[in-house]
């Protein structure tokens, strides 16, 4: 992460955390958000702004 941004760090991460959330629950949103300990709309929210399918 050399000269990156600790936003760009922070959105990398978030969309690892996302990517492998939403793998572990076989696309279950639902059940990613509660493994991320974030609310459904928020998942949504960070899915879109990250362009995650």
């Amino acid at each position: 992460a050399d000269g990156a941004s600790l936003s760009e760090v922070v959105a990398a991460a978030e969309r690892q955390a996302i990517a492998s959330a939403l793998r572990a629950a076989n696309g279950n949103r639902r059940e990613a958000a509660q493994q991320l300990g974030v609310s459904l709309r928020t998942l949504f929210y960070k899915i879109d702004r990250y362009g995650i399918t």
